[in-house]
């Protein structure tokens, strides 16, 4: 059930438009979709810390709730929540499991990122995975990623910046009351 719910969440977060992204302070930004036990998407929404004032919905792409409802098997009556979450932290490496009560987490993976002085990511390795479910998003899609260039950083001969991204997929069931 949660590849499917896991899937639709990577393929929302990645059509949605993502604010700049920058590489001298922490962000995050996460899709969360509710799903029925019926398999029909109630809800998609979108949050960044890059923009907190603006946590908008989102549309589920790519399929359907139709590949959820094959692969459903929670109890009549309950929702199931997946959120697709990256975590961005420059420097030191960071703890990639801190989730709430009630949430399990399906599959991370932390990778290790250098960035050039023109905001492309120059290097990128996998250096911590976790869970069943490994997310469909890795240095392929990292290195595709552009950050701001910091006018500090934007010189010949400046080295790359360090930094780490999170890319987790959790989930929550809830009953319906």
């Amino acid at each position: 059930m949660f590849r499917a719910l896991a899937a639709l969440a990577v393929a929302s977060a990645s059509a949605h438009p993502t604010p700049t992204l920058t590489s001298s302070v922490p962000w995050w930004e996460r899709v969360t979709v509710t799903v029925s036990d019926d398999g029909q998407t109630k809800s998609c929404r979108y949050e960044s810390s890059l923009k907190p004032q603006n946590a908008s919905g989102c549309d589920v792409v790519g399929g359907s709730a139709a590949a959820t409802k094959t692969a459903a098997t929670g109890a009549k009556d309950q929702y199931t929540r997946i959120t697709f979450e990256r975590r961005f932290s420059p420097g030191a490496k960071p703890d990639m499991s801190a989730l709430q009560p009630g949430e399990t987490l399906l599959g991370g993976q932390m990778l290790a990122l250098a960035i050039d002085a023109k905001g492309s990511v120059k290097g990128c390795r996998v250096v911590q995975t976790s869970g069943s479910l490994p997310p469909q998003y890795g240095c392929d899609e990292a290195s595709a990623e552009r950050f701001d260039a910091s006018a500090a950083t934007v010189r010949p001969g400046a080295p790359d910046r360090q930094g780490f991204m999170s890319v987790i997929v959790y989930g929550h069931a809830e009953h319906v009351v």
